[in-house]
């Protein structure tokens, strides 16, 4: 990875109704300087290590609202000069302050915020976190032990990153953010700051999430339970659709962990949220399922001129299978075994009226 610009500025709220403040400290830090690439390199993998990534994009319905859009564009835009990075480091720091003033976040810190700009690979992508300090303990003169505040760089409270490669070639997903743990809207500030509202739709979510279920399954030779894994992650995303609740990869995670051999389980149990929630399905970490989406997934409904037939997926098989709707292609029919009484009744009663 290639490291072009780093910075560090600091944001100061002393108490949950004090006013944030941009201190004069900070700035750019000099890329030659090897303490700035072992630092940037300890911060992205800090970030690359969190699992609850959410993906998205800027909200471009209200770019008068999230003045970190334009401003990025217009860096975007630029030769990306060290004067060019200042000033998106200025905008970015104006508009955490203001994000953090709001009401709906007076109970959230400051810290210090980090901006990097580099390249991976074939892409280039600008990474902003947020870390705080952290009591550990030193030796002073006489070696006796004593408590030190260090930067704890491994723990990141708030963090977003853009893709500027995806971005300029204006595909979705090019936003990755992380929040904290705690409830309510404090868990957005720092994403909002940036204009990260709009994130992943729940139709891709829940289709990339049945995509990277069955890919999972056949990168990990479970591909004999693929259907069966399948059809209990559309089954799940049914009843928190009907619940009207989000669906979640960890609950999804602990669904297939139920499937994975006992020879497998210490090398993949517990990997499936990460796998879907990374490259190249970016699913959410929380989502609502997406109803049609789900229904191609879960139903089949075929046509003829005079006839209509609208179930579900998992009570379809071939001849012999014992399924509900079984399908026997050689002679072109659909045969509908364990008929209830009361659509046999249905079928007499139709019958009898013929006659």
């Amino acid at each position: 990875m290639q490291l072009k610009h780093l910075a560090i500025r600091e944001l100061v709220k002393e108490s949950e109704d004090a006013p944030a403040r941009i201190t004069e400290r900070g700035g750019i830090i000099p890329t030659s300087e090897p303490i700035a690439n072992q630092l940037f390199e300890t911060l992205n993998a800090a970030f690359s290590r969190r699992s609850s990534l959410t993906h998205g994009s800027f909200n471009h319905d209200n770019e008068e609202g999230y003045p970190f859009i334009s401003a990025f564009e217009t860096f975007v835009g630029s030769e990306a000069s060290e004067t060019d990075f200042t000033a998106l480091t200025d905008k970015s720091m104006a508009q955490l302050a203001v994000a953090i003033n709001n009401p709906s976040a007076h109970t959230a810190h400051g810290g210090y915020v980090l901006f990097a700009l580099y390249a991976s690979d074939r892409y280039e992508y600008l990474l902003i976190a947020l870390v705080r300090d952290k009591a550990g303990i030193g030796f002073d003169n006489d070696l006796h032990p004593t408590e030190i505040m260090e930067v704890n760089l491994d723990q990141l409270h708030q963090g977003a990153r853009i893709n500027i490669s995806t971005f300029k070639k204006k595909q979705d997903s090019y936003l990755s953010f992380i929040g904290s743990k705690e409830k309510g809207e404090i868990t957005h500030y720092f994403s909002t700051a940036f204009g990260c509202t709009d994130v992943t739709p729940s139709r891709q979510s829940t289709g990339e999430l049945i995509r990277a279920a069955r890919d999972f399954c056949n990168q990990n030779n479970m591909s004999d339970r693929k259907e069966e894994v399948v059809e209990d992650v559309v089954s799940y995303l049914e009843r928190q659709r009907s619940d009207k609740e989000s669906a979640n990869l960890n609950e999804v995670q602990n669904l297939f962990d139920a499937y994975i051999p006992p020879e497998q389980a210490e090398t993949i149990a517990g990997t499936f949220g990460t796998f879907a929630n990374k490259g190249p399905y970016n699913v959410s970490q929380e989502f609502q399922p997406h109803t049609s989406t789900i229904n191609r997934f879960a139903k089949l409904k075929v046509k003829a001129d005079n006839w209509c037939l609208d179930f579900t997926k998992r009570n379809l098989g071939d001849i012999n299978t014992g399924k509900d709707i079984e399908f026997d292609e050689d002679n072109g029919r659909i045969i509908i075994n364990k008929l209830p009484s009361k659509v046999i009744n249905q079928i007499r009663e139709a019958l009898e009226q013929e006659d």
